[in-house]
């Protein structure tokens, strides 16, 4: 719910102002969490701390997607670029995060990640800042955008399927076709790879089809590159499958963002922002623990894949009906 009045405060405050003071908050406490876990050691204070950051964060990106989307001449444009850049970042994170630990220790991860948003925080300060057009009629509150509630409910059961990413797939190779941790660090990195080669395409692409036709487009390939993970048992075969999930990633990530800036019409951009952010961090945090449920009470690969890409099914008819009324059939 953070994102949602984020969004709000960015809309009225100016997106640049809460930018710039929030990613300063987020090198404060980074480096407060170095200071904890290098000298005090103390949980308590260490959980608080790593709450407080994610806070900051929270409330970072709906202006940070807000700004980008009223920056740049075409929203869906700005969005891949952005989406390969930071593709490139989880890419080198963990590999650098691995030597920091192994040869300065785990708390230096906080120290690096403050220093690396220091620069970060004065890169900011040289962005020039665009107000999205505020509705002064109360009527226009995006609670009651029935196009935006509607999109909401398909994100969310969309994005159930997208978190099968992280804990279903891992724990899944892991337990069910018996592949060990490093052969899993490798489908993820196929998932790194495909986004940095095949966004830029992709996004070529979107623009010929249109953005509802690349959502659902978007959400096929989920469903049937979560669905193909059923048949595969040897690890280039989950490269196959991974191979197809994320170029359903390549579609839907930027395009969500896209579409919300369009169904918005510029107008509290930054709430609209916050709340499609809520909607899909709604859908992450259902998506592990429905895995988890199907995990554990299913042995049939077929079952368990099959129930997992059921929702993207029924995002997929909530996008097509969208697409139908909003009249936008390119």
């Amino acid at each position: 719910m953070i994102q949602i009045y984020s969004g709000y405060v960015g809309d009225k405050y100016g997106f640049k102002k809460v930018i710039v003071i929030f990613s300063f908050g987020s090198v404060v406490t980074l480096l407060l969490l170095f200071l904890t876990t290098q000298y005090l050691r103390v949980l308590d204070i260490f959980i608080i701390l790593f709450l407080i950051n994610n806070i900051m964060s929270s409330v970072f990106q709906p202006s940070a997607n807000a700004l980008l989307s009223l920056s740049s001449d075409t929203p869906l444009s700005g969005f891949s670029s952005l989406r390969v850049a930071t593709n490139m970042g989880w890419a080198l994170g963990p590999a650098l995060g691995g030597i920091i630990v192994s040869h300065w220790g785990f708390p230096y991860l906080y120290l690096i990640a403050s220093l690396a948003s220091i620069i970060a925080f004065v890169l900011y300060l040289f962005l020039i800042d665009i107000k999205s057009i505020n509705v002064k009629q109360r009527e226009k509150i995006i609670v009651k955008d029935r196009n935006m509630l509607m999109f909401g409910v398909g994100v969310i059961f969309l994005f159930i399927v997208v978190s099968q990413f992280s804990v279903t797939f891992s724990i899944y190779a892991n337990k069910f076709v018996n592949m060990g941790l490093e052969s899993i660090g490798f489908v993820y990195f196929i998932n790194g790879i495909v986004v940095v080669l095949f966004q830029w395409p992709v996004y070529l692409l979107v623009r010929k089809i249109g953005m509802w036709n690349g959502m659902i487009v978007g959400a096929a390939l989920y469903i049937i590159g979560y669905f193909s993970m059923a048949l595969d048992h040897s690890l280039f075969q989950f490269f196959g499958s991974m191979y197809v999930v994320t170029m359903g990633e390549n579609f839907v990530t930027p395009t969500g963002n896209a579409l919300v800036s369009k169904i918005s019409s510029g107008k509290r951009l930054g709430s609209y922002m916050g709340m499609y952010n809520f909607y899909t961090s709604f859908g992450r945090a259902l998506g592990p623990a429905y895995g988890s449920v199907l995990l554990s009470d299913f042995s049939d690969p077929f079952y368990i894949w099959g129930l997992a890409v059921l929702p993207g099914v029924f995002a997929s008819a909530v996008l097509l009906s969208l697409k139908v009324k909003l009249k936008e059939f390119r």
